[in-house]
This record gives structure tokens, C-alpha cells and sequence, in this order.
């Protein structure tokens, strides 16, 4: 060993005497500042609803919020921590914090094949409130704008008022019992085809994608038909509902008498508007329970009917009077539904053209 090489070594045994420190670096350091990238999915739909989430670790540390993730495919930045898309194919991650970049993480978009149908889809929109609920107004009117100039025949509105801190004389008691089945304590709150509930804000985003997720995502396989023959020195109606299916399916049938334009004092915002006019209460419940009527299985392209008669109270005003059939499918939703007037109304099978 030459003069050189024994310098050499020695200072390096001198350092690790000293420091306890290897000449060829620290590990444990190096392990810290590793980044890496995780994604909670690996394949999502390429619907632009569905997403998957990234999360980005320096070492122990969660660093998400203040890395940057790009999509080395595109080139572009994630605005977030989430990704979706509306085009199908392969996308490659990676993440870069403080100068360090992590290892790509790659998930895969899979096309959506559309599920179609013959008829027209209709949704049921559920509204719980009462007279006593002084924020019921405001957001109900928010609500019903909503509906009016966009889903205007195509979501239909039932109201459902409720006893509170005062009573409430259009109360019935299948209200109670469908706000505690969907876990609904706060009103006004809204429950969109028996599937998913909340509490009615003035947000249009989330309650459009409520809608949309029944019309896009849930397709009918069933078509209702409904009509009313009114008896007027009875005051009752004979009403027909018919079912038919492109599929063999078991189904339910649950039907409503519906009143419009009541006047009944109301809590407006902490005063009592006595001139308040209440839209499309739900008057009475006319099949056995909120769950319907069983119809059993109905084959393919066949045809099943339903006849009710229906005593219209006398405090009711019958040319303000409708019938919502709503037909739930083997999972307890509203596939589809149809509405027609008390006062010898007709509404036929809707096709898509």
C-alpha cells in the first residue's frame, strides 16, 4: 500500500471512530426521504363520475396536500389528489415533493358500455318537511325551480310533511317511517327513487347528480300505465295500473294519492305565512305499506294490472288530485313510475322513439 492509499484509509477509520458514520453514506437517511405514490383503485369507469383517490408518503409522513401528481400520459397536473376521465385507456402517475419523485403508479379507465331500454325513465324525488320547519320554504322553492327548468316531467316531486315541533294537519304516518328507513333527521330532506337520500340544500351540482345518477346509471326495465275513472256523487276513483317488463323480474307496486296547490299556513323563515300553498302533498298511502304491493315475478314482455278503488276525502279538492304508481324492482328501488289525474286521467306506457 503507497503513501497515498494509506492516508486514505486511515481517515476513513478515523471517521467511523469518530462520527460512527460509513464512508459510503447513511441509509436510514436515505429511507426517509423516499416518496412514494398509492392509489386506492386500480381500474375505474371511464364515466367521468367515477374516481380514484392518490395518496403521496414522504417516509411515515402524508404529504398529498402539498405534493404535486402528474399524469406522465397527458402531461397534465392533477388539480387534487383524485382522478377521473370520460376516455377509456391506460394512465401513468407519479408525484414529486421537495425535489423528489416517486416511483409511477399506473391504473387502467375501462369503457362504459351503455345499458339501454325501450322506455322512458321517470324518477322519483321524496320531500320531507312540515308546516313547523322554518327553512323548509326557501330551500323547497330552490328545490322546485330546480325541477321545474331542468328535469321538468322527468323528476317528479312528492312531499311528505311530518309532525315536529308543532303538528302538522297534512301529516301521515308512512312520512315518519320512510324518513327514519333513509336515516332523514334534518329537514327538508329528499330521498331520489328510494336509493339515496339527503338533506335539501340550495347545492344544484350535488342534487343534478342525484338526478342524472337514476336516469344514466339505473335504466328502466319496466313500464307503468295508469288511469282514473272518477265517480263524482261517490267521490271515488277506480284506479288501473298497468306493469309490463323487457326482462323476467319480481317487482312491487307502490301507490299514492298526491294533492297540489293545498293552502295551509307555514313557517317561512320564522314567520307564519297563513296564505302559504304546499305543492304536491302526499295525501295517502293506497297500496298495503310504504314497501308496495307484491307483483311477483312478471316475464319477459308480459303484462300485469293492478285495480284500486280510492275514497277522495271530502277536504280535498279533486281537480288538484293525481296518482303516482311507483313500481320498485327485486332490490326495493323505483325502477320506473307513471302519474296520472284523479279526475279521469290517462297516462299510456312511454317509449323511447
Amino acid at each position: 500500500m503507497n503513501i497515498i492509499n494509506k492516508i486514505s484509509f486511515c481517515i476513513c477509520l478515523l471517521a467511523v471512530g469518530l462520527s460512527g458514520v460509513s464512508c459510503s453514506g447513511n441509509s436510514d437517511e436515505t429511507e426517509e426521504l423516499a416518496l412514494t405514490l398509492k392509489v386506492d383503485k386500480t381500474t375505474l369507469d371511464a364515466n367521468g363520475r367515477d374516481a380514484a383517490t392518490f395518496t403521496v408518503k414522504q417516509g411515515s409522513t402524508d404529504v398529498s396536500s402539498e405534493a404535486t401528481i402528474r399524469c406522465i400520459t397527458d402531461g397534465k397536473n392533477l388539480s387534487g389528489c383524485t382522478f377521473s376521465t370520460e376516455t377509456p385507456g391506460s394512465y401513468t402517475f407519479e408525484a414529486t415533493y421537495k425535489g423528489v419523485t416517486s416511483s409511477p403508479v399506473t391504473l387502467q379507465a375501462n369503457e362504459v358500455i351503455a345499458v339501454t331500454s325501450k322506455f322512458v325513465r321517470r324518477v322519483c324525488a321524496m320531500e320531507f318537511t312540515g308546516v313547523w320547519c322554518a327553512e323548509c320554504p326557501k330551500n323547497i322553492t330552490k328545490f322546485t325551480y330546480l325541477l321545474d327548468s331542468s328535469y321538468k316531467d322527468i323528476v317528479y316531486l312528492m312531499a311528505f310533511h311530518d309532525n315536529g315541533t308543532d303538528t302538522d294537519p297534512m301529516h301521515i304516518d308512512e312520512s315518519a317511517q320512510i324518513a327514519r328507513a333513509f336515516k332523514q333527521t334534518s329537514y327538508p330532506a329528499f330521498v331520489v327513487d328510494m336509493r339515496q337520500g339527503s338533506v335539501m340544500t340550495i347545492d344544484y351540482a350535488a342534487m343534478r347528480t342525484m338526478f342524472n345518477t337514476s336516469l344514466n346509471d339505473y335504466p328502466a326495465h319496466c313500464g307503468t300505465a295508469i288511469s282514473s275513472v272518477y265517480n263524482e256523487s261517490t267521490a271515488q276513483a277506480k284506479v288501473t295500473v298497468k306493469i309490463t317488463s323487457e326482462k323476467t323480474s319480481e317487482y312491487r307496486l307502490i301507490l299514492y294519492a298526491v294533492e297540489d296547490h293545498v293552502k295551509n299556513p307555514q313557517n317561512d323563515g320564522g314567520t307564519w305565512n297563513e296564505n302559504y300553498i304546499h305543492r304536491h302533498v302526499v295525501r295517502r298511502l293506497i297500496t298495503s305499506s310504504i314497501n308496495g304491493d307484491r307483483l311477483g315475478e312478471i316475464a319477459a314482455d308480459k303484462e300485469i294490472s293492478k285495480e284500486y278503488t280510492v275514497n277522495l276525502d271530502a277536504t280535498w279538492n279533486p281537480n288538484e288530485v293525481s296518482f303516482y304508481a311507483l313500481v320498485t324492482d327485486a332490490d326495493g328501488y323505483i325502477n320506473n313510475m307513471s302519474v296520472c289525474e284523479a279526475i279521469n286521467g290517462q297516462t299510456d306506457y312511454e317509449y323511447i322513439k
